[in-house]
């Protein structure tokens, strides 16, 4: 999906136009050079964190990195992921 939102393409578009070589090529590509935005993620972490270390805060690229995906322990309430588990089922 990363790859047919850089390319501007739907996902049916990018089956019908892309060989499997060329789309293997594509993920080997990725893991060196990521297609997605987790890398601009990490620039602006990078950012962000040399300026709170410019102000003598003691964090590091871990600690403001976002981590999507991933389950916050400051949101202990699940009512929401309840309420989709509902519409969903």
């Amino acid at each position: 999906m990363k790859l047919a939102l850089r390319l501007g393409m739907t996902l049916s578009q990018l089956e019908h136009s892309m060989t499997a070589s060329e789309f293997y090529l594509w993920v080997g590509f990725d893991q060196i050079n990521p297609i997605g935005d987790e890398r601009n993620d990490i620039h602006a972490a990078q950012v962000a964190s040399a300026v709170y270390q410019s102000q003598g805060a003691k964090v590091s690229l871990q600690d403001i990195l976002l981590n999507f995906g991933q389950k916050s322990e400051l949101n202990k309430d699940n009512s929401l992921e309840k309420l989709f588990e509902q519409l969903s089922s």
